[in-house]
């Protein structure tokens, strides 16, 4: 059956490949945006739009009536303010998980990062952002739903599937990912069903690592 997926966070920079991979895959894309206008010049005619502020619950409802699976790609570009890390990337994540609960949606990908449970990480100074996203990955774990938490490397802007892939659990590594591979590695949490309750980070190698999807799934152990 093909999947029908919203994607929040659709405009971001990672958002944007995941919608894309989604529709190369067939699957039935629909995209949560903020910026009606500026989400068709991305997207055209070919996904399904649904207006909503992740901050604000109500607005969630109507997007999520006929989708089986959620995508948050949210992240906040400002430590401060209506945007800032609590709002976005806690509140945000959280009212989409409680969202998804109430439309009896049963899967929840959630795009996160990299050392979110080392509070005095470089990162962490840009509003305390490691902090919130965790706080927002820990709504997702104890929500009932199943999912999938892929914490990326720090990102990069070049194409995928250009080096091997490697997963790993802990948030004990550093590393880099492209956001390409992110997008696929969303993909992949999508269609692969032995492993519902999991959180890793997913980082690229010149030598170490594959690309066989169904080894790196394996390689995993459940929350």
């Amino acid at each position: 059956m093909v999947n029908r997926v919203l994607i929040a966070g659709a405009t971001g920079r990672t958002g944007r490949l995941i919608v894309d991979q989604l529709m190369v895959n067939g699957n039935l894309t629909h995209v949560l945006v903020r910026d009606l206008i500026s989400a068709r010049e991305l997207f055209g005619e070919k996904v399904h739009y649904h207006v909503g502020d992740v901050r604000q619950i109500e607005t969630l409802y109507p997007s999520m009536a006929d989708v089986d699976v959620v995508i948050s790609a949210v992240g906040t570009s400002t430590p401060v303010g209506k945007n800032c890390p609590k709002n976005v990337d806690y509140q945000g994540v959280a009212n989409l998980v409680d969202a998804a609960l109430n439309q009896d949606i049963k899967r929840f990908i959630l795009v996160s990062s990299i050392a979110v449970t080392q509070t005095e990480h470089p990162l962490n100074r840009f509003g305390r952002v490691l902090d919130w996203k965790l706080k927002g990955e820990e709504v997702l774990r104890s929500s009932g739903l199943e999912y999938a938490i892929i914490r990326p490397g720090c990102l990069l802007d070049t194409p995928a599937g250009i080096r091997k892939l490697y997963f790993d659990q802990g948030d004990r590594l550093v590393g880099t990912v492209s956001r390409g591979d992110v997008a696929l590695t969303c993909l992949n949490a999508l269609q692969y069903q032995h492993v519902p309750h999991v959180t890793f980070e997913v980082f690229e190698s010149e030598n170490y690592g594959n690309n066989d999807w169904t080894s790196l799934f394996l390689s995993l152990t459940p929350d």
